[in-house]
């Protein structure tokens, strides 16, 4: 598989790009398309990434980074905002990301987002949440200002006061692009729990914070705190599962071998084994199939080729260099896996 008698560098894009090589055009290309070409063994490229539009927050500029290869192998790592996967048979593929220059959020007007103004026993106070080139938090007492929170970036959230195990806390919650973040305040306006997850979500005497892990299926990872009378909230161990949503079926025999390779790679016995054939299965233990696999932290298919036979599983060697192992899979007439041999 891409055995090539000359190596052969493939480029890819983070955004919709014309890319340059050498001062030469060599056509367009994007996240989900490539430009191939080939190389010689030893020798200096100079490639050259040409922004085609912004991005919806930050105005994108031309970057030109250097590439060199001696004897079929890359002499000089590339800078940071390049990343190379080594396949088999001699092709690298080189991923380049635009420049950004980011100015949308401090040109943004202040808001106020909510206000609440509880009672703690004798003392009241009066709770200001707003944007201000991030989200902020107010605290006063009697019209003076007692503290202040800034809780990083976010469009959105809420103030509400919650009780756990009899005890109130004031609950302030954002939420943003990256995620949700809950800031528990008890009754001196102190920090009491402070945690930031994909989803946050509140329920008698329990918070839970989870988190995508990164699977094909959508598998999430949940920690939850549980509120103790005299210890405050515990924490439990992770635990993962399908919890804000179901799990996403595989489609095709591709989406199949690349969710059998997950389950693998996250120890998830069960759910890797329903997806091998009745022999199969019966001839291999788990544990054999994650040594035989080994260490990788992704999977996905080699260029150009979506059938669902062959698959890299990507490790990472060092800074943004990493190398890809070929599988074959063999699939039986209902879609289960028969073998698999290492290409």
């Amino acid at each position: 598989m891409y055995y090539s008698p000359v190596p052969l560098l493939v480029i890819r894009a983070d955004t919709p790009a014309l890319i340059e090589v050498n001062g030469h055009p060599a056509g367009e290309c994007g996240a989900d398309t490539h430009i191939a070409l080939p190389l010689s063994d030893s020798g200096d490229y100079y490639i050259t990434l040409l922004p085609l539009s912004d991005s919806d927050n930050a105005r994108l500029y031309p970057v030109t980074r250097k590439i060199g290869f001696e004897s079929g192998s890359i002499r000089v790592r590339p800078a940071p905002d390049v990343s190379v996967c080594e396949w088999p048979g001699g092709v690298f593929e080189l991923t380049m990301r635009a420049g950004r220059l980011r100015c949308a959020s401090a040109c943004r007007i202040p808001y106020r987002i909510d206000r609440i103004e509880p009672r703690f026993g004798s003392r009241a106070f009066q709770l200001t949440l707003y944007y201000e080139n991030g989200i902020k938090l107010s605290v006063e007492e009697g019209g003076r200002a007692l503290c202040g929170y800034a809780l990083g970036g976010g469009e959105s959230g809420t103030l509400n006061v919650v009780e756990f195990g009899g005890t109130a806390y004031v609950a302030v919650r954002t939420a943003g692009r990256q995620g949700e973040r809950l800031l528990l305040l008890n009754a001196a306006m102190e920090e009491s729990l402070d945690i930031s997850a994909a989803a946050v979500q509140l329920e008698e005497n329990t918070i839970e914070a989870i988190d995508p892990i990164g699977t094909l299926l959508g598998h999430e990872r949940r920690i939850r705190y549980q509120y103790e009378k005299g210890e405050g909230f515990v924490s439990s161990p992770a635990e993962t599962g399908f919890f804000t949503r179901p799990p996403r079926t595989p489609r095709g025999t591709l989406e199949r071998a690349i969710a059998f390779a997950e389950a693998v790679r996250e120890g998830f016995e069960a759910e890797a084994m329903s997806y091998l054939a009745d022999d199969l299965a019966a001839s291999i233990g788990f544990d054999a199939l994650q040594e035989f696999f080994g260490t990788f932290t992704a999977a996905r298919p080699p260029i150009s080729d979506g059938s669902g036979r062959y698959l890299g599983l990507i490790t990472e060697e060092e800074g943004n260099l990493s190398c890809a192992r070929l599988y074959e899979f063999e699939f039986n007439g209902e879609g289960q896996i028969e073998n698999i041999t290492e290409a």
